[in-house]
């Protein structure tokens, strides 16, 4: 067990919490200083037989555990051991994982906003181009409807290049990217996608909830292809529900 290199990435992963990463996060392999290309990560209570079955090393006594708070960090180089980490989370951060997952060394740590979570994932393609905080940004844009009873509000002014938008429904989503979300945390009876694009390539996925597309209304917004001109405006005034709306 690696007690400095322990000591440095609970300093880091504290750092982190302060400010957590939005997407796309950083990559775990930034905050380390050796080569690795799996990672196995062990919740508390955690007993020697299961992580000895699962990486092929033991760090723990023979009938011992994980301890309380604690995370235990396996890393491996091919099939050879390279360091393994003991982290108490929980009191500076929280550090949240699937225990004994095998993560890649592709696995970003992400933030989530106004706290100290910071979530371990190994990013799926679809999870690369997905940015929860932009239905954030596009809520707040929907939002100066009411507050400065505007007609309309631009969406081409997101902070990233964009010149093609859509509106997928959950169920049409890989027939009409290619992308999964398979396995997504999202309810898809709450929410569809707007998927982003700049000259021809996906740079951006986000939800658009019920609240502001309504699925009665979607068909008027869904299957079209929408340029970086497009605008936001009220569809029914009553329940607060948006549409698009092309100059």
């Amino acid at each position: 067990m690696d007690e400095q290199a322990s000591a440095m990435m609970a300093e880091s992963l504290t750092r982190l919490s302060k400010s957590p990463p939005q997407y796309p996060g950083i990559p775990l392999r930034s905050l380390t200083s050796f080569t690795w290309d799996k990672l196995f990560v062990f919740t508390e209570l955690t007993r020697n037989e299961e992580i000895r079955n699962k990486t092929g090393f033991s760090f723990i006594s023979k009938n011992g555990h994980v301890g309380e708070y604690r995370s235990l960090l396996i890393f491996v180089d091919g099939s050879d051991f390279a360091k393994a980490m003991l982290l108490r989370d929980g009191k500076t951060f929280l550090l949240g994982y699937e225990s004994g997952k095998k993560y890649s060394s592709h696995a970003r740590l992400l933030g989530k906003r106004d706290s100290k979570m910071l979530s371990l994932a190994d990013q799926t393609d679809f999870e690369f181009f997905y940015d929860p905080s932009l239905e954030d940004e596009i809520e707040d844009k929907a939002d100066e409807l009411w507050r400065g009873r505007k007609k309309s509000v631009p969406l081409g002014d997101l902070g990233f290049a964009w010149d093609e938008l859509h509106v997928i429904e959950p169920g049409s989503l890989e027939k009409e990217t290619g992308l999964s979300c398979t396995g997504f945390e999202y309810q898809s009876a709450l929410a569809a996608f707007m998927v982003f694009k700049h000259r021809g390539r996906i740079v951006r996925i986000t939800e658009v909830s019920n609240a502001l597309f309504p699925p009665e209304h979607r068909r008027e917004v869904s299957g079209r292809k929408w340029s970086s001109k497009v605008r936001m405006t009220v569809r029914d005034e009553e329940n607060r529900a948006i549409t698009l709306q092309e100059p």
